[in-house]
């Protein structure tokens, strides 16, 4: 079984109460809602997202336009991701887990529903696939990696061992080219952050 980080897959609450909370703003909603009270002290929406967005807007900004991107170029290349793809990341996590009790308290860990656990899974795993469609692994680079870990496979031949090596380098190639990759996708779908204190923050940083 391939091996899986899941842990990449962790979304902060952040991310949801961002786009809510803009999404509100957006509709032109002219109530500030009131998120919490001290005593007689309000602390309003407005103030929560101005708050966020000067600590970690530029980061969640980077997630969501991430994920909108690799939606849109998976549509353009007729990339998808069965809910078999998912049931065979999905279920070695819950028998390793033990009892479905085990898997919500892992998801509660997680702030996530089960649905949205899937879903963030399946966005990864669109994101791999396009960049293994991208940068698939050659066969010059398999062999130089089957000659560079020759101890490792020292009881299995190339053949044998071809299996675990491409993944390996299916890893590797993601891992060099994954920036570059989404550098020209902003450039491809025109990306513009139109937030003012996200594009100068973004700047400083």
């Amino acid at each position: 079984m391939k091996k899986f980080d899941v842990s990449v897959l962790t979304v902060s609450v952040l991310i949801f109460g961002l786009a809510v909370i803009g999404v509100s703003q957006a509709k032109g909603t002219t109530t500030d809602t009131v998120a919490a009270k001290i005593g007689n002290t309000t602390i309003t929406q407005t103030q929560v997202y101005d708050a966020l967005k000067v600590k970690s807007g530029p980061s969640v900004m980077t997630q969501l336009v991430a994920a909108e991107l690799y939606r849109l170029e998976a549509q353009a290349q007729g990339v998808s991701v069965t809910d078999q793809d998912l049931d065979k990341l999905i279920n070695p996590i819950k028998e390793k887990l033990g009892t479905p009790e085990k898997f919500q308290e892992y998801l509660d860990e997680k702030h996530t529903t089960e649905q949205e656990f899937r879903e963030k899974t399946r966005l990864i795993l669109m994101r791999d696939k396009l960049l293994e469609k991208a940068f698939p692994p050659t066969e010059e680079q398999i062999k130089a990696y089957y000659e560079k870990n020759k101890d490792k496979y020292e009881k299995q031949t190339l053949e044998q061992a071809r299996p675990d090596i491409v993944d390996k380098v299916k890893d590797k190639n993601r891992r060099a080219n994954i920036d570059k990759w989404l550098e020209d996708l902003h450039k491809k779908y025109q990306v513009q952050i139109m937030d003012p204190a996200l594009v100068e923050k973004e700047k400083k940083e």
